[in-house]
């Protein structure tokens, strides 16, 4: 029994499309698997609702907390995207587990380690995080629908309103407090005397609470005041899976329909309110005296794993990639003059990637993943059709029990579930069916190397920025030299660690 694997089981069900017999089949066949191959379950983690696009999953952050003590050397998941359907996050998650020295094993997908079982996880992983993204499209077109009737499409209506039959109507208390805050900041007031004079009038939040700075910001670019129903506008979540209410995506993006809610503002205090915020915003921009660089959020220093970033030497006025423990701790590592990793980074660029004579190369890796892109989609539809073909047949059973006598009472509630559990399948079996648009020919590519070389000479810094973080994973200095990590990108297709070799520069 001294051989015997310790595991921990992690089952997971996303909000969208699964309820929790869902998590019981998973348990079930892992914990078959586990007596088949002689492994001891010592603990069960399970999240119920929770979507593997984040991490944010408080039985999963458990799991890999546990996973440093010692109490268990292997997880076992039922499916690999249980794990985790972001490349990023599960990359990330199998380094920490390899540091603690536990296995993950997936009960569905026999994978061994092997050069060819790691290429097969690559595929998985990155099919189960374009079926999440393409599922999340699938349901933001019935929001933008509703939004172009002006409809509430979720979540606490705006200050100032509330909501009757899904439509926004005033909320005349709350809508005082909105007037004052536009009228005091449109003649000059500052947000601490705003702040002061609402809390002195009785005013709170949506939420119950006192106004800070931030709750004033929003209410103050909140378009839906002056009657300009607004839907979309906020930028996409970040890679934890956060949101930055500040940043919003560009107009063509956004649904604006004029006259789509009732108005409490002005146009001409909405507007006076505008202007002043952006001249405070170029203020606030010309004292940071901050910019992006072309490798900005790339690089990392090859000793302690953390980024690097920009500094300006006093001695010589240089500008470099400094470690951001340099100092803080005994990290050694030496900085790296910017324009010298710059020019090193595009000339890998144009030597891996960007080369006429790397066509045949790219062009080889894009088919690859098309055939395991199809091939992964005819599994997913077969699944789908299979669990469907199993729902439909649980309601013929219990139809023909009720035909026997049994009374239907004692199954009217299944019923309902499984009606919904079909709707949902059916509709999960549209999205799985549609065709992929996984085309890139030769041509699109010898286009792209024709742009990059034209950005070079002409130094196109934001369109060489946009093809750096399209094409560069991560760049790793060590002791001076940098170890640049590529990937290939292309629309829909995300290829990392594609047949290309990573270089020393």
């Amino acid at each position: 029994m001294t051989n015997t694997k310790k595991a921990a089981i992690y089952a997971r069900y996303s909000s969208d499309n699964q309820r929790d017999e869902s998590i019981d089949a998973q348990i079930s066949a892992i914990e078959a698997y586990a007596r088949h191959n002689n492994i001891q379950i010592v603990a069960t983690y399970i999240d119920r609702a929770k979507s593997a696009t984040s991490d944010q999953r408080p039985g999963f952050q458990e799991m890999i907390k546990m996973s440093g003590t010692g109490l268990f050397n292997t997880i076992i998941v039922h499916k690999l995207d249980r794990f985790a359907r972001s490349k990023y996050d599960s990359a990330i998650y199998k380094q920490k587990l390899k540091a603690h020295q536990v296995q993950l094993i997936s009960v569905t997908e026999q994978l061994d380690g092997s050069p060819e079982s790691i290429i097969l996880e690559s595929v998985l992983e990155a099919m189960a995080e374009y079926y999440s993204k393409n599922l999340a499209k699938e349901v933001t077109k019935g929001l933008r629908e509703n939004a172009k009737s002006a409809i509430h499409t979720g979540g606490v209506p705006p200050l100032g309103y509330d909501l009757i039959d899904k439509k926004l109507v005033i909320n005349e208390r709350e809508a005082q407090a909105v007037r004052l805050i536009f009228e005091m900041y449109a003649q000059g007031h500052s947000y601490s005397e705003i702040i002061a004079l609402l809390n002195q009038n009785g005013y709170v939040t949506r939420r119950g609470n006192p106004f800070a700075k931030n709750s004033l910001f929003e209410i103050l670019r909140n378009e839906k005041y002056r009657g300009v129903f607004v839907y979309n506008k906020s930028a996409a979540k970040s890679p934890s899976g956060t949101y930055n209410r500040h940043a919003y995506k560009p107009d063509d993006e956004i649904i604006r329909v004029q006259g789509g809610c009732p108005v409490i503002v002005s146009n001409e205090i909405f507007e006076a309110v505008a202007k002043r915020q952006k001249e405070n915003r170029k203020k606030l921009q010309s004292h940071r005296g901050r910019q992006k660089y072309l490798l900005s959020g790339l690089v990392f220093c090859g000793s302690c794993n953390v980024p690097m970033y920009a500094n300006k030497r006093k001695k010589d006025g240089q500008t470099t990639f400094r470690c951001s423990q340099n100092g803080k701790t005994h990290c050694q590592c030496k900085q790296i003059n910017m324009a010298v990793l710059e020019e090193q980074v595009l000339q890998t660029l144009k030597d891996q990637i960007f080369s006429y004579r790397r066509v045949p190369a790219i062009m080889q890796a894009i088919s690859r993943f098309t055939k395991n892109s199809k091939q992964e989609q005819h599994r997913k539809t077969e699944e789908i059709e299979s669990q469907l073909e199993e729902v439909c047949q649980t309601k013929t059973n219990i139809l023909k029990a009720v035909e026997n006598g049994i009374s239907a009472s004692h199954f009217s509630t299944r019923l309902d579930e499984l009606k919904i559990q079909e709707e949902q399948l059916r509709a999960e079996l549209v999205i799985a069916s549609q065709p992929q648009n996984f085309h890139v020919t030769e041509k699109d590519v010898r286009l792209l190397i024709n742009r990059f070389q034209f950005m070079r000479k002409e130094h196109d810094a934001a369109g060489l920025r946009k093809i750096i973080l399209n094409f560069v994973k991560q760049i790793t200095v060590t002791n001076g030299k940098a170890e640049v990590s590529l990937k290939i990108s292309f629309g829909d297709i995300q290829i990392e660690n594609p047949p290309l070799m990573t270089a020393i520069v």
